[in-house]
């Protein structure tokens, strides 16, 4: 869970750049002091605190980086001088700025509650894993897969009707000159115009429902191993099929999708439990919604 947001980093980066200029030397610190803003400490534990505004995955990478504890310093450092300025221009009295501070302030509470109370009290074992993947087997299928190989007779977007009807016509003729046995491999490398699979004999390989253009696709899953389909027309131009080999949906043995289950069933738990605890909570404060009249039904 992010904790935060694109504006408030990139506030943070601004600041970064900001405070390249080096500070001047100061008498030698307490321990764990690491900076002073006039009379102001900024403390080991401080930083600690503000690293804890970025996400864990980008703590991580700042704890393993010693130099930058010295960045956050001073990035803290710059935040301090430029909300003095700001409460000294009188900016914290601005009634909008109140307003988005609190917001800002019960946003971060309410993640932080989530975070520790909801999302961190959830603790999966592998009985669980196992029961999301026994409830989910179709997520976690090899879909029936087919092999085609294809002669692509082009057509381009502004062609006449005389220019469509001669493609057409090429289209039709290679067809029967493969169904009169002709090879298909060598007429695709001949005349497609396809320059993905041209050179390889118009062979696409394996692949998958929602892989190619409609038309195109439900013919080549109407066919059958061996069997070549009639003149199909695309927004590419005209086409010949041949299937060669088509796979069943298998299903792929819990083991080998393990680290996705993981994934996927943390995501869905965390969301379901956050779900019913929002949905408690919203009903027990009596939230009430005042919004526009819902569409009324034709």
């Amino acid at each position: 869970m992010k904790k935060v947001s694109a504006g408030a980093l990139a506030v943070i980066m601004i600041l970064l750049i900001l405070t390249s200029v080096q500070a001047p030397a100061a008498e030698k610190p307490k321990k764990d002091v690491l900076a002073k803003v006039g009379n102001k400490e900024i403390t080991r534990s401080d930083i600690e605190a503000y690293m804890g505004l970025y996400p864990e995955q980008q703590q991580a990478m700042i704890k393993a980086d010693p130099r930058m504890e010295e960045v956050l310093v001073r990035n803290l450092a710059s935040i301090m001088v430029v909300s003095d300025v700001a409460r000294r221009k009188g900016i914290d009295k601005n009634p909008a700025v109140r307003k988005q501070a609190e917001i800002m302030r019960n946003e971060y509470l309410a993640r932080t509650y989530v975070q520790k109370e909801i999302i961190g009290k959830i603790n999966l074992t592998e009985k669980d894993y196992e029961a999301y993947y026994d409830a989910h087997k179709k997520e976690f299928e090899n879909p029936e897969r087919v092999k085609a190989r294809h002669i692509l007779v082009a057509v381009k977007a502004d062609a006449t009707p005389e220019q469509k009807e001669a493609a057409r016509k090429k289209a039709e003729e290679l067809l029967a000159k493969a169904k009169a046995g002709g090879d298909f491999a060598k007429l695709a490398q001949e005349n497609s115009d396809d320059p993905g699979s041209k050179a390889k004999g118009g062979d696409l390989g394996f692949f998958t429902q929602g892989s190619m253009v409609g038309k195109f696709e439900e013919a080549a899953f109407a066919l059958k191993p061996g069997e070549l389909s009639d003149v199909v027309e695309t927004e590419f131009g005209y086409h010949i099929i041949k299937l060669e080999e088509r796979k069943a949906a298998e299903q792929q043995p819990y083991e080998s999708v393990k680290e996705q289950v993981k994934a996927r069933a943390t995501q869905s738990i965390q969301q379901e439990r956050l779900n019913a605890f929002l949905e408690k909570s919203m009903k027990d404060a009596r939230v009430t919604f005042y919004g526009p009249e819902p569409p009324k039904e034709p």
